[in-house]
């Protein structure tokens, strides 16, 4: 088991498998802003069994979020075989993977299969603020996805919003509504 004392980025055109071997991989999240302890805008595939957990210990509002996983532009992130993405709270504006599109033309997707991700607030948001851009989510057969307030949020922020694509698989478990 690994405690991070800072924040891991997967760049653009990086490609990483993080395999977590039967480990948890944790941190506490003391940000005012926005932060995730995970930002990806490569290719990132994260591999189980294992747990990445994270805990904010300051409530954000509206202007910024904790996650685990920041699924950004560019990025493409596969979680699968066993993960467990939890987010312990501290925030309501707290996700266990925020997939994130901003500006013109581009795109974030994401893969669950046969693993979790759970938070006390929100387990995936989609941010969906882009012109022309692609966010996708996969929930797949073998996914649990909760949250204790929604299980997934397709959020539509501003004028620039995007149209998202979410497809859950036969299998797949969302325990909470999802909020459109």
């Amino acid at each position: 088991d690994i405690v991070l004392e800072e924040p891991l980025t997967i760049k653009a055109g990086e490609s990483v498998v993080l395999d977590l071997c039967g480990h948890t991989v944790s941190a506490v999240d003391s940000a005012n802003g926005s932060y995730g302890l995970i930002t990806n805008q490569g290719n990132l595939n994260v591999v189980g069994p294992g747990k990445l957990q994270l805990t904010a210990t300051v409530n954000r509002n509206w202007n910024a979020y904790s996650s685990v996983i920041s699924n950004t532009v560019g990025g493409n992130l596969v979680v699968e075989g066993g993960v467990v993405i939890e987010h312990l709270g501290g925030t309501d504006m707290a996700y266990g993977i925020d997939n994130l599109t901003n500006g013109k033309g581009t795109y974030a997707v994401t893969t669950i299969k046969n693993s979790t991700v759970k938070s006390n607030y929100r387990a995936v948001r989609q941010f969906l603020n882009g012109v022309e851009a692609t966010n996708e989510l996969y929930v797949k057969n073998g996914a649990v996805i909760e949250g204790a307030n929604k299980s997934i949020w397709m959020q539509d922020p501003s004028a620039n919003a995007n149209t998202g694509m979410l497809v859950v698989e036969e299998g797949a478990q969302l325990k909470g509504d999802v909020y459109l």
